[in-house]
């Protein structure tokens, strides 16, 4: 319980010092990304931890940097995709500020599955994804939550995420 309050405070800390409305800073996002990975787990059990970026955005290249390592036991892999059809059943799909869009169509391909939707576009949670970021007027990167959508998805996340949750659902 405390390495999680430790890791989230430390991912707060650098999203206060980083992000920036002006500026995206790609790999404080990638932190929460991995870091939302770790408290959070799947009904099924495989050796990778598959994450998707769904469009082009520079995620891409710091997700990349975390591909082989490990989180939970599983090897994380990173992809990238520009269309629905190319989704396939990753862990975790991250629809890129350029693509948010297509959530409603990334939300039915994936229906049912347990695929987590984290939404780069602030309020994405409300029409379906299970986390959306926002930018907080003092700069600081935080997250949405949509518990109820998680649930359907039959992924859990650790009380603590949704403790510090900017909003939840």
């Amino acid at each position: 319980m405390r390495t999680l309050r430790y890791s989230i405070l430390l991912a707060v800390v650098l999203a206060t010092a980083s992000a920036h409305a002006q500026t995206t800073n790609y790999q404080v996002y990638s932190l929460f990304v991995i870091n939302i990975a770790k408290y959070s787990s799947w009904p099924e059990q495989n050796a990778e931890m598959q994450i998707t970026v769904f469009g082009k955005s520079k995620i891409f290249d710091e997700l990349m940097k975390q591909n082989g390592k490990n989180v939970n036991g599983k090897t994380v892999k990173v992809t990238q995709v520009d269309n629905v059809a190319d989704i396939g059943q990753p862990h975790i799909i991250y629809i890129a500020d350029n693509r948010s869009g297509s959530l409603d169509d990334v939300v039915k391909a994936t229906q049912g599955k347990p695929v987590m939707i984290i939404g780069e576009r602030e309020g994405l949670f409300k029409k379906g994804a299970g986390f959306s970021f926002v930018i907080m007027e003092n700069s600081t990167l935080r997250y949405d939550i949509n518990n109820t959508e998680l649930e359907k998805r039959q992924i859990r996340v650790s009380k603590s995420l949704t403790a510090l949750a900017n909003a939840s659902i």
